[in-house]
């Protein structure tokens, strides 16, 4: 007995480390083989900065950033989008938050065995961080997920650090609105539950419409006037290429009556990074535009942040 069990040992030991290094490259090549439909923006964002973009085969017409998105086929809005059009392109996976749909979209996706990852969309620096995880987790890239997190996270610091310097010695924050004003329709104002809010927030602002209403509103000039911003953000750039500080302002003219107006301290962001969950680019965001309203004060800012 002692003369075989030494061999048969051995040879258990190696087939099952052979079988585990099986297991083990089998879960690897599911991990960089996979054909991603990505909805929603922030999302799409995640997956490129995790490294992964290499396996988006298709986006919704939210995902503008990186610039490679932009080569890949569009798939209409992350909210409702059209199982015949995704299946014709023979996804693995569909990835996105829990507003994409239709509902009925996502039943015969994943009858048709396409995996579907629906990930919780709240718009706070933890939902961030909870996004950017568990996409990690799906995609193999935990190392880069949590090396992503760390520098979004500095950023929000850096961003808070600097709102707390100015309250310290001012006793208050600075107040700001964010703008929306895009495809021609009357412009809103953001109050709480939005993203934009969220920016503002993590930018160590106070919006003082947050108070007042949930969700986007169109305001009267009164209580614009009464709300007196000292900075205004609104969506430019990419999102919103008509859209300048200028323009903002001669499509508004109370505006001109505002601190922020009349200091011109309006500054425009990329309005698709609120769509679809915020992602990677927030901690920069926040950090630039905590700069505008804490360092730049009486400088007229038009640049994006």
């Amino acid at each position: 007995m002692k003369k075989t069990f030494k061999p048969l040992f051995l040879s258990t030991v190696m087939a099952v480390s052979a079988a585990m290094g099986a297991n083990t490259a089998l879960a690897h090549n599911s991990h960089d083989n996979q054909r991603i439909v990505s909805a929603g923006n922030g999302v799409t964002e995640i997956i490129y900065a995790l490294g992964a973009g290499d396996q988006v085969i298709a986006v919704d017409q939210t995902s503008t950033w990186p610039t490679e998105v932009n080569q890949l086929p569009r798939l209409g809005y992350h909210k409702q989008l059209s199982a015949e059009g995704i299946l014709a392109l023979e996804p693995t996976m569909l990835i996105g938050t829990e507003d994409m749909g239709l509902p009925s979209t996502l039943a015969q996706l994943e009858s048709a065995g396409v995996e579907v990852e629906a990930l919780p969309l709240k718009h706070t620096a933890e939902s961030i961080e909870n996004q950017i995880k568990s996409l990690a987790g799906i995609l193999g890239k935990e190392e880069q997920g949590n090396a992503l997190w760390e520098d979004i996270e500095d950023s929000l610091d850096e961003a808070k650090a600097l709102a707390a310097s100015y309250e310290k010695k001012h006793e208050k924050k600075v107040p700001v609105l964010f703008v929306l004003a895009m495809g021609g329709r009357s412009p809103t104002i953001a109050g709480t539950g939005t993203a934009a809010n969220a920016m503002i927030g993590l930018a160590g602002g106070y919006n003082p419409a947050a108070e007042q209403f949930k969700g986007y509103k169109a305001l009267s000039n009164e209580a614009m006037l009464l709300l007196a911003p000292e900075v205004i953000i609104f969506p430019g750039s990419t999102s919103n290429p008509d859209m300048t500080p200028e323009t903002l302002l001669e499509q508004m003219p109370i505006l001109k009556q505002t601190p922020a107006g009349k200091s011109g301290r309006v500054v425009a962001i990329d309005g698709n990074m609120l769509l679809g969950g915020l992602g990677p680019r927030t901690g920069d965001v926040a950090l630039s535009l905590a700069k505008s309203f804490y360092l730049d004060q009486g400088n007229p800012s038009s640049n994006e942040s």
